[in-house]
């Protein structure tokens, strides 16, 4: 039986991210991200999360955003395997799909500052910073099918009544994994204006996680062909297997410090950011079978399973001239320092993002931008539950000014994903997603 294959499933953190970012952060945590993904040097309330030293630049007072968003997604495997030809169900045919859907339908977060004086200012935020979504997959995963047949396969052939030369002549099985994830963050901090120019900002962000994987693999048997009868007999029932039943939640916490620093230079403005890594342990409520406690003892009830959130740079610029803004990012996350990372032989992740605003007239703003994320998974990374793949994307929406007091955002997000293929001696999989976002966002202030 193929442990490693198993264990991955496990592994289950099934990158359900429908989001802009890093593995386990959410970039796009108000609906201003989705009409222009530039954020990170802008002066505005979202910048609570994109750039709170920036916050110091506001007007005096308080300000607020309550933001929604509604995410789709496709994880897509295409799976080519000699062996699927011997599945029952699709007898002959070697590709099969293996497509997840996910979906989150209400991403809330909310922004709000207060300007106290011309030194001074407070902010706090709340959330969903990474995860967010249900992931499932209805007819399973190839690691499944590959784990089953490797099974029958080595049962067939070391089973001491079955002449040698016997072999699978067919195998079925029924299949099917659902994940979910959910990091929660409550954000405080403090900005503090050093001079007419330059802020700098220290906070906090406790993180709540919640995670549930649920699978199994049933109804497996396998028909066996002996070799001495002319023409061969395939025998019925001949290799089975118990089923597979995993039922696991896990739930832990962490604490992200979080500085930043932000330069106003009248029409050119920079900022920068860094978080510290988020130690998180995982504590494990599982209803697994025992088979896979015995493949997975990291998995079974109350174990305790490490899954840091990574330490993450952001450098942003903004330069406006008359109605018209444009702005720039970039974003490093140091994936291979967060302990649990699935990414051990390839590289971090990074991404650049451009923007561009422009005010139609008092009332009206149009926005537009894009953005390229690389992440560094190597061959030996991508597994069936989690693969991260490389994107650019498109960004449109606005920007509506009912009145001095409170403005109405829109936007929507559409990425275009590469594909990965990874070959090995058995086959070959071919990784891809197709992500769609809209949001709303209310801004006020008094």
């Amino acid at each position: 039986m193929n442990k490693k294959l198993l264990i991955s499933a496990a592994a289950l953190i099934v990158s359900t991210s429908t989001f802009a970012g890093g593995i386990l952060t959410n970039t796009n945590q108000n609906a201003s991200y989705l009409r222009n993904p530039a954020r990170d040097a802008v002066i505005a309330i979202d910048g609570v999360y994109s750039n709170p030293a920036g916050i110091a630049f506001l007007p005096e007072g308080f300000h607020f955003s309550l933001s929604w968003q509604a995410a789709w997604q496709k994880r897509e495997i295409t799976s080519t395997m000699p062996f699927y030809a011997l599945n029952t169900a699709n007898p002959g045919v070697m590709t099969k799909e293996f497509v997840g859907e996910a979906t989150a339908p209400v991403i809330p977060s909310f922004q709000a500052a207060y300007v106290i004086n011309d030194k001074w200012s407070v902010s706090a935020q709340f959330a969903i910073g990474g995860g967010g979504g249900k992931c499932e997959f209805e007819n399973g995963l190839p690691m499944f099918e590959k784990l089953v047949y490797s099974n029958i396969a080595t049962g067939v052939a070391t089973n001491p009544k079955l002449p040698t030369g016997s072999s699978v002549a067919g195998y079925a099985l029924n299949q099917n994994l659902t994940g979910e994830q959910y990091l929660y963050g409550l954000q405080v901090g403090g900005t503090y204006k050093v001079t007419d120019k330059v802020s700098v900002f220290g906070g906090v962000r406790g993180v709540l996680a919640n995670c549930s994987y649920v699978g199994a693999i049933s109804n497996i048997s396998g028909n066996v062909k002996l070799p001495e009868v002319a023409g061969g007999v395939v025998m019925e029932g001949a290799a089975t297997s118990d089923d597979f039943n995993l039922d696991c939640s896990q739930n832990g916490f962490g604490i992200t410090p979080i500085v930043g620093v932000d330069v106003n230079l009248g029409n050119l403005n920079l900022a920068a950011k860094y978080e510290f890594r988020t130690k998180i342990n995982l504590e494990n409520e599982s209803k697994n079978t025992p088979n896979v406690d015995a493949l997975m003892p990291a998995y079974a009830d109350k174990a305790e399973v490490r899954s840091d959130i990574p330490s993450l740079l952001t450098l942003g610029a903004q330069y406006s001239f008359s109605s018209v803004r444009i702005g720039a990012g970039f974003h490093y996350y140091w994936d291979k320092d967060a302990q649990g990372s699935p990414i051990k032989e390839g590289d971090n992740t990074w991404e650049a993002l451009l923007g561009v605003e422009w005010d139609m007239n008092e009332k009206v703003t149009l926005s537009c931008g894009g953005y390229r994320t690389e992440y560094g998974f190597d061959d030996a990374d991508m597994n069936d539950t989690n693969f991260n793949i490389s994107s650019y994307g498109l960004c449109l929406g606005g920007v509506y000014k009912i009145n001095d007091l409170l403005k109405v955002n829109v936007g929507y997000m559409h990425s275009l994903y590469d594909e990965h293929e990874v070959t090995s001696a058995i086959g070959k999989d071919l990784y891809t997603r197709k992500n769609d976002v809209v949001g709303v966002s209310l801004d006020f202030k008094f």
